[in-house]
């Protein structure tokens, strides 16, 4: 058996059997504080690997690790309980009580994620981390619109309460800026040796992902420079640069980003300079899409003509310039190429790729044409296709409008870091807990409403894995190493605390269905109504442990 499989075959061990430990310890240790006797505690299901007793309980390790048991006396409702456990048995307890037990599993595995949060919150301290420093501002965004600058660092933010919240690292902005869409904020900003006032009113952006979607506050900056890759303006303005070229120095100035790259070129006023730039070189090979790089030397550039800039910056946060396009596709057929820089899009000014893809959404249809303006003035029209495109998750196929063309996304060897400022991170232990709870809380919130989306069928069932796909969870995440392992094991822990409360006989969540049942008509339920409830949850789980081995099946299968 190779090292590999072993990786992850003792991955998936670890994660599922760390998980039903923490739930069965729920249950083991809340029955033993309310005095029910505790016969067996088994990590598993079916015939005994390994044991060991110790008092009046056995410690289990069984055959089949896909779930494990707290074995109760007198838990059984169709056998007598023993004489000597009298008192001491599960179903003798007041509902309450039952309810408490049945309820601290699943609370259990809620709970968990807190510790691991917090580890991971604490780990934390001591590394980098990008710092509150303006790398590059998207044209057209609040923040240009209030005079924001690269390189301005932000010190704190205002908010509308008259709260002033400190921005310690650029995490921290994006805390106390997401909450307030359209609403004025006061940013405090540090730039040379000045300390300036800027009033910002962040835009309001839907963000989506797979469970929901939200209206957060931006305000349209980053952390990082962009790369100094530029393009002409206008086709042949800059004499002989070519779309897309990375530029690596200006005359005798080495440039590592867009900030050296802009100053460089303003200390050049408009006089030509001479470009040191790494240039993108197909690679003519059949099926392969291959490309070299290859440093070139440009003799005066011009950079300026008739006062306009010759040169602009071709990252798609700052601009608009086609990196590809795709052959015989929608938008080759109405004539847009690589280079061309869109200035609008159905009559709308858009500034940015971000501006771009927001215009198109709002009236992108397979057949309606979409009308382009190109920054040299000319106009173009493209009809989207439709595109049918299948799920790699659930294998469901989606039709969906088709333009044909992208914004460069090439694997260029960049510098090292773009970051504009780099701190390191300091929290204590009430900040890390506080945000340990904040987290947990949210992914409970997500995970409900995930089981919610699924159950009323805005979300396919087919992306409910079993067994097969926790195994790729769990291997995938130790290969990338101990964090992503224990942040994925708490994503995991509150599933399986939150499956394990719905109202189905057998799982914790209809034990506590059924306390609450006996509490409100104070008697117990009838050893009919027991064993009807048992076969049906029984028969329940069995559907769904098809149904998600199903799917296994078939995402493994392709």
């Amino acid at each position: 058996m190779s090292a590999d499989l072993l990786l992850k075959i003792a991955s998936t061990v670890l994660l599922l059997g760390g998980l039903i430990f923490v739930h069965e310890l729920g249950h083991f240790v809340t029955a033993k504080l309310l005095g029910v006797k505790v016969l067996k505690f088994s990590i598993g299901f079916g015939p005994k690997l390994l044991g060991i007793r110790r008092g009046e309980t056995e410690y289990l390790l069984s055959l089949l690790p896909l779930g494990g048991y707290v074995k109760m006396a007198g838990d059984d409702p169709s056998q007598p309980p023993d004489p000597a456990d009298r008192g001491r048995g599960f179903l003798e307890q007041t509902p309450s009580r039952r309810f408490a037990i049945a309820a601290a599993g699943p609370a259990a595995n809620l709970l968990f994620p807190v510790l691991i949060y917090l580890a991971l919150g604490l780990a934390q301290n001591g590394s980098l981390t990008p710092g509150p420093t303006v790398g590059s501002v998207m044209p057209g965004s609040p923040a240009a619109a209030a005079g924001l600058r690269p390189g301005d660092r932000i010190l704190a933010v205002r908010t509308p309460d008259g709260r002033e919240r400190p921005v310690r690292w650029f995490a921290d902005l994006r805390r106390v800026v997401s909450p307030h869409p359209g609403e004025p904020l006061e940013f405090t900003v540090e730039r040379g040796r000045e300390r300036l006032s800027l009033p910002v009113v962040p835009a309001a952006e839907r963000e989506s992902n797979a469970i929901e979607t939200t209206v957060r506050g931006v305000v349209g900056i980053t952390a990082d420079y962009t790369p100094a890759v530029v393009a002409p303006v206008r086709r042949g303005a800059a004499g002989t640069v070519e779309p897309f070229d990375l530029v690596v120095r200006v005359g005798t100035s080495q440039v590592a980003h867009s900030g050296d790259l802009l100053r460089a070129l303003t200390a050049a006023g408009c006089a030509p300079v001479d470009l040191e730039v790494i240039r993108e070189r197909p690679v003519d090979l059949p099926g392969a899409p291959l490309s070299t790089y290859a440093p070139l030397t440009l003799r005066d550039v011009p950079t300026c003509r008739d006062g306009t800039p010759t040169l602009g910056l071709a990252d798609p946060t700052v601009s608009t310039f086609v990196g590809a396009v795709v052959p015989g596709g929608p938008a080759a057929a109405a004539g847009l190429s690589r280079g061309d820089a869109i200035a609008a899009v159905d009559g709308k000014p858009v500034r940015s790729f971000r501006e771009v893809n927001a215009a198109m959404a709002a009236s992108l249809q397979p057949g309606r044409p979409l009308a382009l303006t190109l920054a040299e003035g000319r106009g173009l029209t493209l009809v989207p296709e439709a595109r049918t495109q299948v799920d790699e998750m659930t294998g469901e196929k989606t039709t969906r409008p088709f333009v044909g063309f992208e914004p460069d996304q090439r694997g260029l060897v960049l510098p090292a870091s773009l970051l504009a400022q780099q701190v390191t991170v300091r929290v204590g232990l009430l900040e890390a807990a506080g945000n340990a709870v904040g987290n947990l809380w949210e992914v409970i919130r997500l995970t409900a409403l995930g089981i919610a989306r699924i159950a009323d069928g805005t979300i396919s069932f087919r992306t409910v894995g079993g067994p097969i796909m926790l195994f790729h969870i769990a291997a995938q995440a130790a290969e990338e190493g101990l964090a992503s392992f224990l942040f994925k094991m708490a994503l995991i822990s509150v599933n399986l605390g939150l499956m394990n409360l719905l109202p189905i006989p057998v799982l914790d969540g209809g034990h506590l269905a059924t306390c609450l049942v006996e509490g409100v008509t104070r008697r117990p339920l009838s050893l009919r109504t027991r064993e009807v409830a048992n076969l049906v949850g029984i028969l329940l789980l069995a559907l769904l442990m098809i149904a998600v081995f199903k799917n296994d099946i078939v995402r493994l299968m392709g």
